[in-house]
């Protein structure tokens, strides 16, 4: 299993894209860490964090399957688009790994591609 270092990727984030950082949660096969927050998102009951962290383990989980099924190779992230975030989610290995949700405009103003597709299907 590879080193996680998931403070050292909140402070990364945080330098490149600053308050656009909503948060960073890191899980393992014991639990996990609400490793950082942003103070105007962090409204969520644990209920709502343990349901979102079993949600990733579940992805977690299927990591193997998707590689198998896909044929491309190990699967590194799987990136949810909303609305308000992008969550991004750093797959180690089965149950572990480390999640990471920043601002919607943030994520798209760091990534022109993303953007001029969304445009060119209509979506933005």
């Amino acid at each position: 299993m590879p080193q996680i270092y998931p403070y050292r990727l909140a402070e990364f984030l945080h330098e490149q894209v600053g308050d656009g950082l909503r948060s960073v949660i890191y899980h393992d096969r014991e639990g996990y860490e609400v490793v950082y927050v942003r103070d105007d998102v962090d409204d969520f009951a644990d209920d709502d964090i343990d349901n979102i962290v079993a949600d990733l383990w579940a992805d977690s989980y299927e990591q193997g399957i998707r590689e198998d099924l896909r044929g491309h190779g190990p699967l590194n992230c799987s990136v949810w688009v909303f609305e308000e975030a992008i969550e991004m989610h750093f797959v180690a290995d089965e149950r572990n790994g480390v999640a990471v949700a920043l601002d919607t405009e943030t994520f798209l103003a760091q990534s022109s591609f993303i953007r001029r597709c969304l445009g060119v299907a209509g979506l933005e």
